[in-house]
Formats: structure tokens, C-alpha cells, sequence
């Protein structure tokens, strides 16, 4: 009989201050005009002005998961993170992480750059892993922290793109034992020609006359977002998020009627929106994309735990249903994970 994989736990750590959509009314002006009126920014983000916030909502969020699973450091055999956004460009949190929950020597530490695509793909690496029979239990670590030093990466508050980032932390245990939901399928669409026009570099802010660039670094490795990648969006998401979806019910013996809700990356409404719309056209109902992009804004990689806690803790998930989770990253990642839902 074939092993049984999914989630043991999954967990959000969220930081309390809230800063608004209005907080940033200085920037509507930035917005390009083939878009002004269409691109909004999200109600509200949450924000963890820190130099230290990646590593202080990665502790978070990993001690969550243990306690929420009722488990001990010892029961981790194996680590699996990202973060988007952080002090240091090298290493990423996974070390951090290891050493804050005194894990032994012997447990390995896997840091993934997939961008806002890792924690889905960073549980199809847990998945097969587990499969392998060596390991038992892999925490998959996402960390979201916009306003740091930029080693890693960090928004710009000058770029009208800056609005749309939120900070936040999720993580699950993956595993073959006590399960709340069991991966079905994966299904992978890699868009890579796509390398160039999304993602941080070292530069300088984008408008120095502001006097929110003197609230940040001078240089630092800056998110971007080329006029490139708005038009690939709008030539290809409308089938981009059906085709994935229908590929992975299809691995997993299903059909898009059997289909219960979409979680989802939420890059920004104008963008997610080509997708909803080539679903409904599909016959997929708008009523099953759920999200909280005015809530929390786009949390990269950790959008996806995030939300999937969240809508766990508020009763949205019902025993037996089946969910797609669908991501994607800079650089083209793609991924698709179609689960069951057991509780």
C-alpha cells in the first residue's frame, strides 16, 4: 500500500503592526499610467521593522508548528526554508532555525531559492523525501521581511511596488503520521523565459527625491518588476492557472468539478485576477479562489501557509475536500499541489 504524505501541521506567524494602503497614497502617483485605475494597492499589509525580522519570525513560526503538533525537536528530522527578505544575502534562515530549536548535528538543513514559489515546491522536495524512507518528519520554514538591512532582498519604498509586500510566516510539518491533509499530486509548469524581468538586484531606490529614501538603505539588493513581465502576464495568465490546475487533478485521478477551493500566491489583484477569469471561463467558480490579498497583501513564499492556516483556524476548511495549491516565483517556478483535506 502506498505511503500516505502530507501535512501534520501548518501554522502562520504574523507581525502586529499594520500599516495601511493609505500609508502610501505617496506613491499613486508612480503607478504607470496603462494601469492607473486598475492597479490598487491591498487594504492593509503587516509589517516587522527589524533588521533581525526573517530570523525572528522564522524562530516564531517553527516553534508554533512543534507546539501547535504536540511534537519535540528531536521528532524533526530534517529542515527545508526560505526567506525573501533578510539580513544577509548567505546563508538563509534554515541554519538559524536549526540551531534555535537545538536540533541535533545530525539533522540536515536545506535552504531553497524559489522565491514566492519555495513552500510549495519545498513540500513536493519534503514529500519525495519522505517517500525515501530515510526521514520521517521535515518542518518546511517561509519567511516574508521586506524592511531589513536588503542583504537578501528588500522593497523599495520609493517603487509603488513596495505597497504590495507583505511580512508574515508559515510553516508545516510534513509528514506520514497524523495527518490534517494528504498530497494527492504535483504537477510543475516552469516559465523561465521569464528570468530577467522579476526579482531583487543591488541597485539604488527608484525616486532618491522622496524622503522615504532616506528611511532605508542607499544601495541594497532592491525588488524589481520589468513592463516585460506585466505583458507575459497578461498574454498567458488566463490559461496559466487553469492549465495547472487541471494537470494536477488530472495526476491525481480527478476533475475540476470535484474541486473545492483554490489557495493561491496573490502577487497583486490586477495580476491574480487573469487567472480566476481563464478559470471561470474553464467552469471553475470564482467562489472557490480564496484569498486575503487586503488583508496581508503579497506574502511571497509564505502566502500559501499563511493562508491555508488561516482559513483552517477559521472553519473555511471541511473534511474531504479537495484543494488546489497553486504558486509561482521569480524566475519562472511554477508549481501546482493538489491536496485532501482530513479534519
Amino acid at each position: 500500500m502506498k505511503m500516505k504524505v502530507g501535512l501534520e501541521t501548518v501554522v502562520k506567524e504574523m507581525p502586529e503592526t499594520v500599516k495601511r494602503g493609505s500609508d502610501y497614497s505617496y506613491l499613486e502617483s508612480f503607478i504607470p499610467k496603462d494601469i492607473q485605475g486598475r492597479f490598487r494597492f491591498p487594504d492593509e499589509i503587516r509589517r516587522l521593522r527589524h533588521d533581525d525580522a526573517a530570523e525572528i519570525l522564522a524562530e516564531r513560526v517553527a516553534k508554533k508548528a512543534l507546539d501547535r503538533a504536540g511534537l519535540k525537536t528531536s521528532d524533526i528530522d530534517y529542515i527545508i526554508a526560505n526567506n525573501c527578505g533578510g539580513k544577509y544575502t548567505v546563508p538563509m534562515v534554515g541554519t538559524y532555525i536549526h540551531h534555535k530549536l537545538g536540533c541535533s548535528k545530525e539533522t540536515p538543513v536545506l535552504n531553497i531559492s524559489n522565491a514566492c514559489a519555495s513552500f510549495v515546491d519545498g513540500c513536493q522536495v519534503a514529500w519525495n523525501i519522505i517517500l525515501g524512507g530515510r526521514y520521517k518528519r521535515i518542518l518546511v520554514v517561509t519567511v516574508s521581511a521586506w524592511e531589513t538591512t536588503g542583504g537578501q532582498m528588500r522593497a523599495d519604498l520609493t517603487d509603488f511596488l513596495s505597497v504590495l509586500m507583505g511580512d508574515g510566516a508559515g510553516a508545516g510539518i510534513v509528514s506520514s503520521q497524523n495527518l490534517k491533509c494528504e498530497f494527492l499530486s504535483h504537477y510543475n509548469w516552469t516559465s523561465s523565459e521569464v528570468y530577467d524581468w522579476c526579482g531583487a538586484t543591488p541597485s539604488k531606490c527608484v525616486h532618491p527625491e522622496l524622503k522615504q529614501a532616506n528611511d532605508q538603505p542607499t544601495i541594497s539588493n532592491y525588488l524589481f518588476g520589468t513592463p516585460e513581465l506585466f505583458g507575459w502576464w497578461k498574454n498567458n495568465g488566463e490559461r496559466y492557472g487553469i492549465e495547472c490546475i487541471n494537470k494536477a487533478l488530472e495526476m491525481a485521478n480527478l476533475s475540476l468539478s470535484q474541486l473545492d477551493m483554490v489557495v493561491f500566491h496573490q502577487p497583486s489583484d490586477l495580476m491574480y485576477d487573469f487567472w480566476i477569469d481563464g478559470a471561470e471561463k474553464a467552469g471553475l467558480s470564482r467562489a472557490k479562489w480564496k484569498h486575503t490579498w487586503n488583508k496581508y497583501g503579497n506574502l511571497s513564499n509564505s502566502v500559501i501557509p499563511v493562508n491555508l492556516a488561516e482559513f483552517w483556524e477559521n472553519g473555511e476548511l471541511k473534511k474531504d475536500s479537495i484543494i488546489a495549491l497553486l504558486s509561482v516565483g521569480a524566475g519562472g517556478h511554477g508549481p501546482t499541489i493538489i491536496i485532501k483535506w482530513l479534519v
